[in-house]
């Protein structure tokens, strides 16, 4: 077996939520066992659980309109230098199409922000990569963040 392959085994490649909010604080234990694994900086990580948990409190509060008992995976893998989070959910269709900006300036900080509707923005704004697909049963957000070198040479 590849060193990969055995760095795979020694974590939990997927987690699975009910629609509740309360369900969110699982998965910062679990990212941060990835972000370990792959040595990634403070920023990076603080990016990451940005990204997955605000994808996580729109399934939860927009797809699932709150209502507890509808599963929602998360499946974490990398591929080609990349560490990518996995988003399932059998909530109606919604794609995260890029955001136009408001006005012509991007806020400079966090209390520049206006309320609401800034959620699509932060995953644009932080991830390194994003990609949504529609299913007949569900949706698909794949979430990527470049492994820093370190990382990725330990895989090989």
């Amino acid at each position: 077996m590849g060193k990969a392959k055995m760095l795979l085994n020694r974590l939990q490649d997927r987690i699975e939520l009910d629609s509740q909010l309360t369900e969110l604080s699982r998965v910062q234990p679990w990212i941060e066992a990835w972000a370990d694994q792959y040595g990634f900086s403070e920023e990076t990580r603080f990016a990451i659980h940005l990204c997955v948990e605000e994808a996580l409190a729109n399934v939860v509060m927009h797809g699932y309109r709150n209502e507890p008992g509808h599963p929602i995976v998360i499946r974490a893998s990398f591929s080609a230098h990349n560490l990518l989070f996995v988003i399932e959910d059998e909530a109606p269709a919604f794609a995260p199409v890029e955001p136009t900006s408001r006005g012509d300036a991007t806020p400079v900080s966090v209390e520049s922000f206006e309320p609401g509707g800034n959620g699509i923005r932060l995953l644009y704004r932080f991830a390194g990569s994003l990609a949504y697909e529609r299913f007949a049963d569900g949706n698909r957000l794949t979430i990527g963040f470049p492994i820093p070198t370190e990382g990725v040479s330990a895989l090989i």
